[in-house]
C-alpha cells in the first residue's frame, strides 16, 4: 500500500514547482497599442484592485453602444483589456478555434497562444478591427 501511494504522490511532488508557477506578465504599454494602430489610448489602473494582473487596461476613444454598454460594467464602455503572459501550460481553448474569437459582454475578445514560446495574448476591445490590429501586433512582438 505504501509503494502504491508513493507511486501516485511522487509525480505530483515532482511537478509541484511547475504547477505552482503562475503566469508571468509580459510588458504591454500604450505605445504598443498605438504602434498597432489604436490611436489615443491611455493606460489606466482599475480602481480597488477590481481586476488582477497580468491584465493591463487602456482607455480608448472607441466606446460601446448604449445597448452593448448595458451588458458590460457601467464605467468601462471605453476600455481595452490586454492579457499577455508566459504560461506554464497551453490553455484549454488553444486547440478550439471557436473559443479563440468570442464575445464577452458587449465587446469582442481574440485569444492567441504562441506555442513555441508558451505565451498567451488575449485582447478584449469594442471593435473587431481594433482587436485584430492589437492582437496581430502583440503576437508578432511576443513571438520573437
Amino acid at each position: 500500500m505504501k509503494n502504491r501511494l508513493w507511486m501516485i504522490l511522487a509525480p505530483l511532488l515532482l511537478a509541484w514547482p511547475a504547477l505552482a508557477a503562475g503566469p508571468a506578465a509580459l510588458d504591454v504599454s500604450a505605445d504598443d497599442l498605438t504602434a498597432a494602430g489604436a490611436d489615443g489610448v491611455v493606460a489606466v489602473s482599475p480602481a480597488g484592485g477590481r481586476f488582477a494582473p497580468p491584465v493591463k487596461y487602456f482607455r480608448s476613444p472607441e466606446t460601446l453602444s448604449a445597448a452593448d454598454a448595458k451588458k458590460d460594467c457601467s464605467d468601462c464602455a471605453d476600455l481595452i483589456a490586454v492579457y499577455a503572459a508566459e504560461v506554464p501550460a497551453a490553455p484549454n481553448w488553444s486547440e478550439v478555434p471557436a473559443q479563440q474569437f468570442v464575445r464577452v459582454g458587449g465587446r469582442l475578445q481574440l485569444r492567441a497562444y504562441i506555442k513555441e514560446k508558451k505565451r498567451v495574448v488575449t485582447v478584449t476591445a469594442v471593435s473587431e478591427t481594433t482587436v485584430k490590429k492589437i492582437s496581430a501586433y502583440l503576437v508578432a512582438k511576443f513571438s520573437k
